[in-house]
């Protein structure tokens, strides 16, 4: 009797779960915070891993989605570079895709160290979305991350104090569920995550800034050192 009803009381957590986050998708598209294939993905994606995956991981999502939204959304109309659309399935892939990767290998090798690459990066992600929406609010002009010189805001490079601040808030925010399996994982994840939004920076600002690649790209090489980089971690300092 006591299992069966554990049993019954995960399926609703699942059930309100669910219903909950298509709740937010859905008021995040009508908002045009993100479009319309990318509700989609959302709402698929959050119920993949509600039932395949511990809590925890679902947790560092919905803080991704929740944070990334809010921060794309605050004093919009002030944004020189804004997603006045939503954010479309190209831009989530992106960011996205790495851990994404790393979730469906859990799935066969249910492992820490798959576990700490997903979080690395999307806390990359989420380090980075939230570098630039907020960082662009900075009343001072940010500086290329290769030659510090100063540069327009919006530029493909630019930092500011603000927005590595912002960075750092991002990175620690989504690893905080990591703190459930291990405080080492939290503390390392965040930085690696700060690190990885960095990399985004500095990619920009060599290759983005002069054509030679994609914000997408950029984004992929950024998240997908940060999943790397979380991988060599893991192996060195926490196996």
């Amino acid at each position: 009797m006591i299992l069966s009803d554990i049993t019954i009381s995960i399926k609703l957590v699942n059930l309100i779960l669910i219903f909950f986050c298509i709740f937010i998708a859905v008021a995040g598209y009508f908002r045009k915070l993100i479009d319309f294939k990318s509700l989609i993905f959302t709402c698929f994606f959050a119920i993949f891993f509600i039932y395949f995956f511990p809590l925890y991981w679902f947790a560092s999502l919905l803080i991704l989605y929740i944070t990334t939204s809010f921060a794309t959304h605050y004093k919009r109309e002030y944004k020189i570079v804004a997603h006045r659309k939503g954010r479309e399935l190209k831009n989530l892939f992106s960011n996205l895709l790495p851990s994404l990767l790393f979730s469906f290998f859990y799935l066969f090798f249910p492992d820490k160290i798959i576990y700490f690459a997903f979080l690395c990066g999307i806390s990359c992600a989420c380090s980075d979305t939230l570098a630039s929406e907020i960082g662009q609010l900075s009343r001072k002009n940010p500086r290329l991350i290769t030659t510090f010189e100063e540069v327009k805001t919006g530029t493909e490079g630019g930092v500011s104090y603000y927005g590595l601040f912002s960075a750092f808030v991002g990175a620690l925010l989504v690893s905080i569920p990591a703190i459930y399996v291990n405080i080492n994982l939290f503390i390392l994840s965040t930085l690696i995550g700060f690190i990885g939004c960095n990399i985004d920076s500095f990619v920009g600002a060599k290759f983005e800034l002069k054509r030679k690649c994609s914000n997408e790209t950029t984004n992929l090489i950024a998240t997908l050192s940060s999943t790397i980089l979380g991988l060599i971690i893991f192996v060195l300092f926490l196996s």
